[in-house]
C-alpha cells in the first residue's frame, strides 16, 4: 500500500468524520440522488468516493503542501473549488476537510480575472473544479498561469477517482486538527462593496441536521451561496436523503407535479418565476391536469425563502393559491446562514416579519425595539480573511455581530426595515424607507416589477426614483403611479423620479435576488450633465406640480412657495 493509499483511510478525529464513518454502517438508503453526476448514492459510496478523491489530493498535489500525518500546513490551507452544488461538490469538499483543507467555493460564473481575486485573498495554491465546470477551470488555470501564478489544478470526478468497493475506514485518534483552523472561506454577495472572505472554522461541519429519513431535500442553486452550502453539506452528513436538480422553473414544477418533496428552499427570483410559470401555463391546463401539480406541491413541509426580503404578494401566492406554507428565513454569511425564522406560529399579516431567533440564537436591537440587529450565535464566523480591521469594525463590543440591517420587534416577532446604510433615502428633510415605498410599489395592479433607488439631486440631496415595468398594454407614467401611492404613502414618500423597463431590460441583481441598487442608480439614471438626467427618465417638478397634502403628508415640515427645498 502507498503512502498515500494508508493516509487516505485514516481520517482525522473530528465529528464531521465520525459521522460518515457511523452513516456508512448504519444507513442503507440513497442520500444523494443525482442526476447530474449520474450517480444515486448511499453513505457507504460517500464514504468510499470522499476516501478516492483524498487519495488523489494525496497523488497529485506536492508533497511538501503536507505534513508527515498529511494534514496541510496551517499557513495555506485554503482550496478553491468551482462547483455546483452537486455530489462531485460534496464528495470533494468531505475530502479537503479531512486534510486539514479549508473550501473556497466560488461562482463557476466568475471571469478568469475576477478568480484571481478569490486565489490571491486567499493565498490559495490549488483550485479544484467539478466535471460540469473542468473547462472553466482550465481557463482559470492558464489564466492564473499567464500572471505568473502558481496554481496547481485538479478534477474531481466520478470519471476520474478510484473509488474502492469495500473501505476499512477508521478514525486516527491521534489525528487532531487544531478547532480554531479555517474550514470554509465563503465570499459575501458584495451589495454593499466588494465580497469579504467570510471564514469559519472546524465546527462549523461538525453535526449537520437531525437525520430524517421521512424528508427529501430538493437541492438547487450555487454552493458558493451559504444557505444552498449548508443545506447540501449538512444533509449529506446527517444521511437526509437529497435530489439534485436543474434551477428551472419547468423543471422544479414538474419534479413538484410527481410528489415526495417535503423541504424546498430557492431564491427570491426563482421563487418568482415559479410563479409566472404558474400563472403563464399551469392555471390554463384543465382543472384536472392542474390539480396534479397543486396536490405534488403540497407535500412541501417546509419551504424556505432567504436572501432578501420577499414581497408580501409572493407570501400570499405560496401560502394561499398554492398552499405551500413558505416562511421567511434571515441570516447572512457571516452568521453561517439563517438565524431567524417565520412559522405557522407568526403573524401572517405582518409585512416582512423575520419571525424568531432560531435555537442557540442571541438576537437584540440597538435601541431596545428597535435598531440595528445584533446577533450571536455558535456558527458565527471567525473573520474577515485577511481583514482584521473590518473584522473589529463589524463586532460590537460585546461580542454581537454588527448585521447592518435594521429592524423593529413587533411581539415576539421581528420586521425588518432594511439597511442602515442603504436602505433609506435622505431627501431633504426626510429619512425615506426603500423597503415600504418599494413594496407599495409593488403591490400597485398595473405594476409587474419595482425597484426604489436614491439619485443625486441639487435641490434636496436626493430623490426618490422608481424603476418599473407596467403590465403589458398599460400606458403608464410618474402622475399615475405617485396617484396610487398617494393613499398609503405620504407625500415626500412618492418617487419624483421615474425610468420604464423596456422589454429585455432587468433590474441588476444578484443570484439569491438582492437588488444591487448602486448598479440600478448606474445603468438607468446616470446623469447626463449637472444633475441633468436623460429623457427615459421622468421627472416631477415639486415646485410646479404639487398635489393636494392631507395631514402629515409633509411630516409636518413647512414647505416653501417653490416647494420642498433643503
Amino acid at each position: 500500500m502507498t503512502v498515500a493509499s494508508s493516509l487516505s483511510y485514516k481520517l482525522p478525529d473530528e465529528p464531521v468524520f465520525h459521522r460518515l464513518i457511523e452513516n456508512s454502517k448504519s444507513i442503507t438508503r440513497v442520500v444523494v440522488n443525482d442526476p447530474t453526476c449520474n450517480v444515486q448514492a448511499d453513505c457507504s459510496k460517500l464514504l468510499r468516493d470522499v476516501v478516492a478523491f483524498r487519495k488523489q489530493l494525496y497523488e497529485a498535489l506536492p508533497s511538501d503542501l503536507f505534513d508527515k500525518d498529511g494534514i496541510i500546513g496551517a499557513s495555506s490551507p485554503y482550496i478553491v473549488i468551482v462547483s455546483p452544488a452537486n455530489y462531485e461538490f460534496i464528495v470533494a469538499s468531505f475530502a479537503i476537510l479531512s486534510v486539514g483543507g479549508a473550501i473556497v467555493p466560488i461562482s463557476p460564473g466568475v471571469l478568469p480575472e475576477e478568480a484571481m481575486h478569490f486565489l490571491g485573498n486567499s493565498q490559495s495554491s490549488v483550485l479544484v473544479t467539478t466535471s460540469q465546470y473542468r473547462d472553466q477551470g482550465t481557463a482559470i488555470h492558464e489564466y492564473a498561469k499567464s500572471q505568473g501564478y502558481n496554481l496547481n489544478l485538479l478534477l474531481a470526478s466520478l470519471e476520474t477517482w478510484d473509488a474502492p468497493q469495500e473501505t476499512n475506514v477508521e478514525i486516527d485518534p491521534t489525528l487532531i486538527i487544531d478547532s480554531s483552523r479555517p474550514s470554509l472561506v465563503v465570499y459575501s454577495s458584495g451589495t454593499t462593496g466588494r465580497p469579504k472572505g467570510v471564514v469559519q472554522s472546524r465546527p462549523y461541519f461538525a453535526f449537520g441536521y437531525r437525520p430524517t429519513s421521512q424528508d427529501l431535500v430538493l437541492t438547487l442553486g450555487p454552493a458558493h451561496w451559504i444557505g444552498v452550502l449548508r443545506s447540501t453539506m449538512y444533509s449529506a452528513l446527517s444521511g437526509t436523503p437529497q435530489e439534485m436538480i436543474e434551477p428551472n422553473e419547468v423543471v422544479i414544477w414538474e419534479r413538484l407535479r410527481k410528489g415526495g418533496v417535503t423541504i424546498l428552499w430557492v431564491s427570491i427570483p426563482l421563487w418568482s418565476r415559479l410563479q409566472q410559470h404558474y400563472y403563464d401555463v399551469l392555471s390554463r391546463l384543465p382543472q384536472a391536469d392542474l390539480d396534479l401539480y397543486l396536490e405534488g406541491a403540497k407535500s412541501v413541509q417546509l419551504a424556505s425563502v432567504g436572501g432578501a426580503a420577499p414581497m408580501p404578494s409572493l407570501l400570499r401566492f405560496w401560502r394561499h393559491t398554492i398552499g405551500i406554507p413558505l416562511e421567511v428565513a434571515y441570516g447572512c454569511t457571516e452568521l453561517g446562514g439563517p438565524t431567524t425564522r417565520t412559522d405557522s406560529s407568526c403573524d401572517r399579516e405582518l409585512k416582512f416579519s423575520i419571525g424568531k431567533p432560531s435555537p442557540g440564537v442571541e438576537l437584540k436591537l440597538s435601541e431596545g425595539s428597535e435598531g440595528e440587529i445584533l446577533m450571536k450565535s455558535s456558527l458565527l464566523f471567525s473573520g474577515y480573511l485577511g481583514d482584521e480591521a473590518k473584522t473589529k469594525e463589524s463586532m460590537a463590543a460585546d461580542g454581537f455581530f454588527k448585521t447592518g440591517d435594521y429592524a423593529r420587534r413587533v411581539g415576539d416577532e421581528y420586521v425588518m426595515e432594511g439597511r442602515v446604510s442603504t436602505d433609506f433615502i435622505r431627501s431633504g428633510p426626510f429619512k425615506i424607507p426603500i423597503v415600504e415605498v418599494e413594496t407599495r410599489l409593488s403591490e400597485v395592479s398595473f405594476v409587474t416589477e419595482a425597484c426604489i433607488v436614491s439619485i443625486p439631486d441639487r435641490d434636496v440631496g436626493n430623490r426618490v426614483a422608481a424603476l418599473v415595468r407596467f403590465r403589458p398594454g398599460f400606458d403608464g407614467n410618474l402622475a399615475i403611479i405617485r396617484d396610487a401611492l398617494s393613499e398609503d404613502l405620504a407625500l415626500y414618500n412618492l418617487p419624483t423620479a421615474l425610468r420604464v423597463l423596456a422589454p429585455g431590460e432587468v433590474i441588476p441583481a444578484t443570484d439569491a435576488g438582492k437588488v444591487v441598487r448602486q448598479n440600478v442608480v448606474q445603468q438607468y439614471f446616470t446623469p447626463t450633465g449637472d444633475y441633468e438626467l436623460a429623457l427615459s427618465v421622468e421627472v416631477w417638478d415639486l415646485s410646479q406640480k404639487q398635489q393636494k397634502a392631507k395631514a402629515w403628508d409633509w411630516n409636518g415640515v413647512q414647505l416653501s412657495p417653490q416647494g420642498l427645498q433643503m
